[in-house]
């Protein structure tokens, strides 16, 4: 009986130290795959801090060649804004045809600014369509370093000392 208890012990050894090895081989690799996962992470977020960066610097740009297109906009967007708030009695009253025309006008030019404006955002590659462009462009970039810094440091452990 005892050949079967020392066999059953053995065998529960056995068992606990390849489960204990398994768990750690496991945990090796879930360590290695968020440390990878870690580094992606901040690779993605400094290649979104370069396109926020190059986004302000090509804004800035536009605003310091066309300022006065800045201020349209600015009066497009206060006329925009007047229009769409309701009319009083008074003003009604008081403006008449006049405030009808002012109106008709206050419109016609926030839709000038309105075409204006997303043409000069076109034009600056500010849309989303291109900055999503670029953004892919930069991920696949760091993908690529990240893959040259991964075979050059198998290369690295590979050789002989």
């Amino acid at each position: 009986m005892s050949k079967i208890g020392d066999t059953i012990t053995s065998a529960a050894d056995s068992a606990k130290t390849k489960t204990s090895q398994a768990s750690a081989a496991a945990r090796k690799k879930a360590s290695v795959a968020v440390k990878r996962g870690q580094d992606a992470a901040v690779i993605g977020i400094d290649q979104s801090k370069a396109i926020a960066r190059q986004a302000k610097a090509k804004t800035k740009e536009g605003v310091d060649k066309n300022p006065l297109a800045i201020i349209m906009g600015g009066i497009a967007i206060g006329a925009i804004v007047g229009a769409l708030l309701p009319g009083t009695e008074r003003e009604t009253k008081v403006l008449g045809k006049a405030g009808k025309k002012l109106n008709k006008k206050a419109r016609k030019i926030a839709e000038a600014a309105k075409v204006a404006g997303m043409s000069q955002v076109d034009t600056l590659g500010l849309n989303g369509d291109t900055l999503r462009a670029q953004f892919r462009e930069l991920v696949s970039k760091a993908a690529l370093a990240v893959k040259a810094a991964g075979q050059a440091a198998t290369e690295a452990a590979k050789e002989k000392n």
